[in-house]
């Protein structure tokens, strides 16, 4: 299980029994500020809970977010990469960083 600090960064919500949704939480968006640059790694696929996930600079900290479950990376939310701000969204259409496979 991810520890405390990693699980009060995400949201996630289930998308269907097998795909899962990962976004930055409120208390995370508190924690590393308005957010103005986000990098993906591109060769990440199957991801174990504390595996690099994606590196977020904010105002207040750049932060390296590390995975809070298992899971394969189905898709990436790279329209972030282009558009950080909406990360701070409080609209999970926008916010979402990456769709998992469980």
């Amino acid at each position: 299980m991810a520890n405390k600090m990693e699980e009060k960064y995400f949201w996630q919500e289930d998308l269907d029994d097998d795909h899962i949704l990962l976004g930055l939480s409120h208390a995370g968006q508190k924690e590393v500020g308005t957010v103005s640059f986000i990098d993906f790694y591109d060769d990440i696929q199957d991801v174990q809970v504390g595996d690099p996930l994606v590196s977020v600079e904010g105002s207040k900290a750049v932060t390296e977010l590390e995975a809070p479950i298992n899971g394969k990376v189905i898709k990436a939310n790279l329209d972030l990469a282009d558009n950080p701000e909406k990360i701070n969204s409080h609209d999970h259409q926008d916010n979402w960083i990456v769709e998992l496979a469980k």
